[in-house]
């Protein structure tokens, strides 16, 4: 199924900074800083809008103390620094805070 426009759009006004990509990946949209994913969307099978962000390994502990978060479990493995959330578990403090820790983490990244 197609990602949201609305939750894509959610997402580059948050974002708003210069050096963000888009790519359609992983059965979703990815949006990556300087060549690095940093957070990603995609629609379920069931209809529901699921949430990926890259806090890192550094903040994953205090991402995974948002309610509503859980580690990403990709192809049975777990993605260490990596963490999805329900969109509609996502309102705007929560989505503010969980894109600052993701920010926060890949800018140390170097570009690709």
């Amino acid at each position: 199924m197609a990602c949201s426009e609305l939750v894509s759009l959610r997402i580059r006004d948050a974002l708003g900074v210069a050096n963000i990509t888009e790519r359609r990946m992983m059965g979703g949209l990815v949006f990556l800083l300087n060549g690095n994913m940093l957070v990603s969307h995609r629609t379920l099978k069931t209809g529901a809008e699921q949430l990926m962000f890259r806090p890192g390994h550094e903040n994953e502990a205090e991402a995974l103390a948002i309610a509503g978060t859980r580690p990403m479990i990709h192809g049975g493995r777990r993605m260490t620094g990596f963490i999805f959330i329900d969109e509609g578990d996502c309102p705007p403090p929560v989505f503010d805070r969980l894109l600052e820790l993701s920010r926060r983490f890949v800018e140390t990244l170097p570009a690709k």
